[in-house]
């Protein structure tokens, strides 16, 4: 069975592995499995960067929160009310004994997969993170002067 391992432990495994080899589609031999659905996977994160914190995958491998097909959409909106309704039910603490009463779930998208300071490959599986947020967890990382960016770079045209 699976276990939560360190960053650094899980750099060290990832760099075992064959190169493509994606431990999200074979997730059922690498993965702490917390609820499986038809096309979703609810895992636990098993190199967690927060308490209590796990990742929705699908089952097909893509890369793009666009190329979830129809019943793909419908069954991540079921699976992540599931593991939202699971969380607030166990009255989770963080190591302060505080209650979690919040939590963040996001995606983020790599252009390089490679990781530049571990030198491992992270996986191009799509997979969303759901954690346990508190308030000021992302003021290290905030960046000050993103207000004096020219946004208006990203406009488009249309409404498509």
């Amino acid at each position: 069975m699976p276990k939560l391992l360190s960053r650094p432990q899980y750099d060290k495994w990832l760099k075992k592995l064959p190169k493509d080899y994606c431990t999200f589609c074979h997730y059922d031999e690498f993965q702490i499995i917390l609820h499986e659905g038809y096309e979703w996977v609810w895992i636990a994160n098993i190199a967690p960067y927060w308490y209590y914190h796990t990742m929705l995958i699908p089952k097909r491998h893509f890369t793009e929160f666009g190329d979830m097909t129809n019943s793909e959409a419908i069954e991540f909106k079921q699976i992540l009310s599931l593991a939202m309704k699971r969380y607030r039910s166990q009255k989770l603490y963080r190591p302060d004994k505080t209650l979690i009463e919040k939590y963040v779930y996001f995606w983020r998208k790599r252009d390089n997969l490679v990781d530049k300071i571990s030198g491992t490959t992270r996986p191009d599986h799509f997979h969303i993170h759901i954690s346990p947020d508190q308030d000021h967890l992302w003021d290290r990382v905030v960046d000050k002067d993103a207000c004096k960016v020219n946004i208006d770079t990203l406009k488009t045209n249309g409404r498509n």
